[in-house]
């Protein structure tokens, strides 16, 4: 028999206890506080499949009918059990994982697998805490943070760690508690979430105590073993896999194996197919922006955590607003950058929820990333400030709102000899830090610099404007600009562009001039008519 440990793969299993019900409480937006929370049940087939503290307080019990709740608890709410819901809820949940680990497995119902094989890279050196566990309680805190309580096993094969994760001893756990993470001796629940690692060498042991639901076995596979006096899954580990071949089949074996830590199967990694998108129904329609604004920083969260767990940023988003008594009303928000930042996202958000004139209450909202990009990590240096750029964004994206699709853009350079006709309108991004890419070539290194090219102004005149010439003695003294005389204080030139001899030719000779009151400006006498133009200015 191979010793324990040598092989297989350290497996971190983030369970999610009642998923159903979890994901049901999350989608409803307790608008009017705690205390407007009713008791909540998920139904199946006339019976409660899963009930919350409320309603089990109420006297409601999992597995009783739906009128016998009901009866115990009038205020109770009911949903219906929904798997096509409850397994979108553990993707969405495994994008927001998918950075911490090389590979992420879906486990439904309601089990993630993480590859921890990686888990050093989390903690820096000398960082006293255990790797492993670090990755554990990073998955649990992203669970948080898309609104889920949960807690993680870390175990040597999928299934181990599967089976800890689902049934493990809630004092094995390590939970999250006033002492911080990693401190032990606190009894983990369903609400609370924890840790539960178990060495390499010890499996076997912590297995033991599993009850035989654990190990996936049915139910009257399971039945007929406590009547042969198997109790847990330590006694089925000690039978002879001969016998429970051939009484049990291949289900009675794949259980035995589990029971021993025997599981040196790989994970099979998911793969997000579509972009992430949010939805939740208000418990109350709302006519106020307050309430949708809360709602939305809740969506907003829960999309950004998906898009950084996937290295991505938004670039846009939709927000849809569902109206009272039907139809809808979608909001287009376009982002400066791409960011994966639910708190840049919330301005030009809420500069498009304050222009709104809706004709219903909303009863429900959807937060959608429709256009991402790529997010590439990088080191600020010593002089950057990511709070100036946050804050460009928020004007920028302000300003967008305000004046409207199309009003921002960039002057991106293209090559054509008209200055007019020189650039082409691009949407405004700010421009990322330059790398250093080494020094640039110089004449003691063999390549001389190139000249740099004149000075180009920074807003030109949509329609070059006719100026008229003032002087004495041959020299220019002053120009006269739309009826009035500016005296010339500065005169550099002339630079002569000239081209475009198969279309419509030109010939000009540009100067670039300080005019009182006016600044740097940028002139040019036209060789076809020999009249000077004011054609833009050095801002």
């Amino acid at each position: 028999m191979r010793p324990e440990g040598a092989a297989g793969i350290r497996v971190v299993a983030l369970c999610v206890p009642e998923l159903p019900l979890q994901r049901a409480r999350r989608g409803r937006a307790a608008t009017t506080g705690d205390e407007g929370v009713r008791p909540l049940a998920i139904v199946s087939e006339g019976r409660v499949a899963h009930c919350d503290a409320l309603a089990r307080a109420a006297g409601v019990r999992a597995g009783g009918t739906v009128s016998e709740a009901l009866a115990a608890c009038g205020r109770l709410a009911t949903e219906p059990l929904d798997p096509a819901a409850d397994g979108a809820a553990l993707r969405a949940l495994a994008e927001s994982v998918l950075t911490l680990a090389p590979a992420v497995e879906l486990s439904p119902p309601d089990v993630l697998l993480l590859d921890a094989s990686a888990a050093h890279l989390l903690v820096s050196a000398g960082d006293p805490r255990e790797p492993e566990t670090c990755l554990a309680e990073r998955a649990i805190a992203a669970a948080a943070e898309m609104g889920y309580a949960a807690r993680a096993a870390v175990a040597t094969g999928r299934a181990p760690a599967r089976a800890l994760a689902r049934h493990g001893p809630p004092d094995g756990f390590v939970a999250h508690g006033a002492d911080g993470p990693g401190a032990r001796g606190a009894r983990a629940t369903t609400e609370s979430g924890g840790v539960l690692r178990v060495p390499p060498g010890e499996l076997a042991a912590a297995l033991a105590a599993l009850p035989l639901e654990a190990l996936g076995l049915a139910a009257d596979v399971a039945l007929r073993l406590r009547r042969l006096g198997l109790a847990d899954a330590g006694a089925l580990a000690r039978l002879p896999a001969g016998s429970l071949a051939h009484r049990f089949g291949p289900a009675g074996v794949a259980a035995a194996r589990l029971a021993r830590g025997e599981d040196d199967a790989p994970l099979a990694p998911y793969a997000p197919e579509t972009l992430p998108v949010e939805a939740l129904e208000l418990e109350a329609p709302a006519e106020g922006a307050e309430p949708l604004l809360f709602a939305l920083k809740r969506l907003a969260d829960r999309v950004a955590a998906r898009l950084a767990g996937r290295g991505l940023g938004a670039t846009r988003l939709r927000l849809t607003l569902k109206l009272d008594p039907r139809g809808e009303e979608r909001v287009l928000v376009s982002l400066a950058q791409p960011s994966a930042s639910a708190a840049r996202w919330l301005a030009p958000a809420k500069e498009h929820l304050f222009t709104l004139r809706l004709p219903g209450a909303v009863t429900g909202l959807a937060l959608a990333a429709i256009e991402v990009a790529r997010i590439a990590p990088e080191q600020l240096a010593i002089g950057d400030r990511p709070e100036a750029l946050a804050a460009l964004e928020t004007v920028l994206a302000r300003l967008a709102v305000r004046l409207g699709d199309g009003a921002l853009f960039a002057a991106e350079p293209v090559e054509r000899y008209r200055p007019e006709a020189a650039y082409r309108s691009v949407p405004f991004r700010p421009s990322p830090r330059p790398r250093a890419s080494g020094p640039a070539p110089t004449a003691e290194t063999g390549a001389p610099d190139a000249p740099a090219p004149p000075p180009r102004p920074t807003r030109l005149l949509a329609r070059p404007e006719p100026v008229v010439a003032e002087g004495e003695g041959g020299r220019l003294t002053a120009l006269r600009v739309e009826g009035c005389a500016r005296a010339v204080l500065a005169f550099d030139g002339p630079e002569r562009l000239r081209g475009e001899w198969w279309s419509s030719p030109f010939d000009r000779d540009y100067y670039r001039v300080r005019l009182e009151a006016l600044g740097e400006c940028w002139l040019y006498r036209d060789a076809g008519d020999g009249r000077l133009y004011l054609h833009g200015f050095f801002d």
